[in-house]
């Protein structure tokens, strides 16, 4: 029996780190999952075995397939790829009765996810959640970086053929592969933040538990401490920032390969008293952050969306985004916050200082935020992305 409009969906999510590695795609993917399991579709996740995912095989009720892996580089030990044969996944998908393979990173596991959903007539949807700066940030120019991004490219161009629809993250994402969408189904859907949870709400908590100061204006950063989100910036751009005014303080948040590096530079700028590194948080810690901050700031060089900024939104935050042409994150400034020029601290500085001395624009650019946020929720994201798997099936 083929699905309909009615018919409750099995559906392969191929993730390989999923409950692994902090990223947003990986959050995204698991919210998502999370929320069409709820409304009875059976989610099953192809992914990689790990030493942090011993004896984890199944996530809320919804089933893990591990796969043999090796480790990629400068990824905190945490983010493997999955190596297994066309005939190991054609079993699985086989023995699930599974009507979607959704794709979610360009990794082998697609690659070979793809080649067996195909043998079986299975319907394949594949997310863009990647963009070649997200490899290509980490490679020197002298190393090869251009032969790399267009390799990277080619790459892309030829898993996404591979579709039968599309999935964009935003409208610059779409942009970024244009050429597939006048023959490939699309469809642009947000990876949506649950605003029922990202609220204002009282930090008092946190900033309890932490020590954290009480009588300072508080510059928020979210993200993996990676070289593409352009952490330095944000933290050169503070002691310029405490020439002016130095009730400040600045909270980065989340794990990543640059600690120990960002660490250093917060102590070589003599700012240390000024930063706080939270590490990884969990989804509580995470909204109190938010509402313990005043200012968000993302300088990021790459992002297919920014689903951090979009948090941050709800929990009524006006926001300072990286004016990067590379960043699809730089389109949710719309009187809510500023670009600043993405790789000058005293551009950003002055960029935060305009809003630390102007209490009525930072509540009005905050209340904006929390307005437009309202167009991102996660439960809209869910309805189209059903939408979209039932209308697979239309012509048959």
């Amino acid at each position: 029996m083929e699905p309909t409009k009615n018919r409750k969906l099995r559906i392969a999510m191929a993730c390989d780190p999923i409950t692994d590695y902090i990223a947003g795609v990986f959050v995204s993917t698991l919210r998502l999952s999370e929320r069409l399991h709820q409304k009875g579709h059976r989610i099953i996740f192809l992914a990689a075995k790990s030493p942090h995912s011993i004896g984890i095989h199944e996530h809320n009720g919804m089933p893990i397939h591990r796969f043999r892996s090796i480790l990629l580089p400068k990824t905190e030990q945490r983010f493997r790829l999955a190596l297994p044969t066309i005939a190991e996944v054609r079993t699985i998908l086989k023995n699930e009765k599974i009507d979607i393979l959704h794709v979610l990173l360009p990794t082998p596991l697609a690659f070979i996810a793809i080649k067996a959903a195909r043998s079986l007539g299975i319907k394949i949807v594949i997310h863009s959640h990647s963009q070649p700066e997200n490899t290509t940030t980490n490679i020197p120019r002298f190393a090869g970086k251009a032969i790399v991004h267009a390799l990277l490219e080619r790459y892309f161009s030829w898993l996404y053929k591979q579709a039968d629809y599309l999935v964009y993250p935003s409208e610059f994402a779409k942009q970024i592969f244009d050429g597939h969408n006048a023959t490939i189904p699309n469809m642009i859907i947000s990876n949506g933040i649950d605003t029922a949870h990202f609220k204002i709400t009282d930090a008092s908590e946190l900033i309890k538990s932490r020590n954290l100061p009480t009588d300072t204006k508080n510059i928020l950063f979210v993200g993996r401490l990676h070289p593409e989100k352009n952490i330095e910036t944000l933290i050169k751009a503070i002691p310029h920032v405490l020439k002016k005014n130095t009730r400040i303080h600045l909270y980065i948040v989340g794990p990543g390969m640059l600690k120990d590096e960002l660490r250093t530079l917060v102590a070589s700028l003599g700012i240390t008293e000024y930063v706080t590194f939270f590490g990884k948080v969990t989804d509580t810690e995470l909204l109190h952050t938010y509402n313990a901050s005043d200012i968000f700031v993302l300088p990021s060089i790459a992002e297919l969306e920014g689903m951090v900024v979009l948090e941050a939104m709800a929990c009524g935050k006006p926001i300072i985004i990286a004016n990067s042409k590379e960043s699809a994150s730089r389109f949710f400034v719309d009187g809510n916050g500023f670009l600043f020029e993405t790789f000058n601290p005293i551009d950003l500085s002055e960029k935060i200082l305009t809003l630390l001395n102007d209490d009525a624009m930072r509540l009005k650019m905050g209340q904006k935020s929390l307005e437009k946020s309202r167009d991102f929720d996660i439960n809209t994201s869910v309805t189209k992305l059903e939408t979209l798997y039932h209308s697979l099936f239309k012509s048959q």
